[in-house]
């Protein structure tokens, strides 16, 4: 694993229930204020790894198969090349790149090394979305029409101070927002063409380029809309840190899903409101490193998807500065 902060302990934390199959053979610091050692203490499969000051130290002396790249988000792209330059199949910390330039680079690397990139997006293989990815699939609420991502979360008092500089952070869009839109293509299966957005900070003066509240409206790819809510005003004493929910409208019938609430509900022409029943819970990591051992090629999909999404979140990021509708190119 490359970096000390992301989302990247936690796929580390799903293969540690496989301690046969999966081994970490290495971490590598990226800042020298990174502490390595407080996480591989919690894990079994990464114990006798070794710690390496610098990426570089790490893809070469252990030439891992796949790396973990979770750091702070400017670092992101640059360590992801080195990593696909060195063969390495990727499993990255979301948003890919903070640039279109770098994502371009990003997507050179990968495709010249023919490795496999993927962002940290498990929320596909939540219960409530593969419900509702299921009966968008059986027909059951027609054609796609309109889809509404929320995503609302506490801004917390311990938040990393670079949140607030936008060429460490990002912007909220690329942060938050990769999720949201996520919800929407796992489960409709539609890229986007267009989006327009707007954003602000309105209470976190703190953070001056950390925005709490975001709108986005975006074209689909079968001409219908969407629309995705973003923000970090969710009060302390919430239950939860966040509420996720996703409403797909389409020409016969209505689906929401619940993710913090795990429900989903059909809402069809002719019948009341039906709770539908949801899929066990699978390890979605650990499948996923599984499949970029043993069959890496059939993740093609999912690495374009990783792509697609960083893109959209970068257009919409523009479309927010500038005040205009911008196309999404086609990776």
């Amino acid at each position: 694993m490359i970096g000390a902060w992301g989302h990247g302990g936690g796929v580390l934390a799903a293969l540690e229930q496989f301690p046969d199959e999966f081994e970490i053979v290495g971490w590598a610091k990226v800042f020298p204020e990174d502490n390595p050692q407080g996480l591989k203490a919690t894990l079994k499969i990464g114990a006798n790894a070794p710690v390496f000051e610098n990426p570089a130290g790490l893809l070469k002396e252990t030439r891992p198969q796949v790396v973990v790249v979770s750091t702070r988000l400017d670092q992101i792209a640059p360590l992801a090349i080195a990593a696909a330059q060195s063969g390495c199949h990727l499993i990255c910390e979301k948003p890919l790149a903070l640039s279109h330039a770098d994502l371009s680079a990003l997507y050179t690397a990968v495709k010249k090394a023919n490795v496999q990139c993927v962002a940290i997006l498990g929320n596909c293989a939540h219960p409530a979305l593969r419900a509702a990815r299921k009966a968008v699939r059986d027909g059951l609420i027609g054609d796609i029409v309109l889809c509404n991502a929320r995503k609302t979360y506490k801004f917390g008092t311990d938040r990393p101070l670079w949140f607030g500089r936008r060429d460490c952070y990002g912007g909220t869009i690329p942060w938050v927002g990769m999720h949201a839109l996520d919800f929407i293509m796992s489960v409709t299966g539609l890229r986007f063409t267009a989006v327009a957005a707007m954003q602000g900070n309105m209470s976190h003066p703190q953070y001056p380029d950390c925005e709490d509240h975001c709108a986005l409206i975006l074209r689909l790819s079968n001409g219908g809309h969407a629309t995705l809510s973003l923000d970090f005003l969710r009060p302390p004493g919430a239950p939860s840190h966040g509420d996720d929910r996703l409403r797909v409208a389409g020409s016969r019938g209505v689906i929401e899903a619940g993710l913090t609430l795990n429900t989903c509900v059909l809402i069809s022409e002719d019948k009341p409101p039906l709770k539908l029943s949801l899929p066990e819970p699978e390890n979605f990591f650990a499948d996923l490193v599984r499949k970029l051992r043993d069959d890496p090629e059939s993740l093609a999909e999912t690495t374009m998807s990783s792509f697609h999404l960083t893109r959209v979140c970068l257009c919409a990021r523009d479309a927010a500065d500038r005040q205009q509708v911008i196309p999404i190119p086609v990776c």
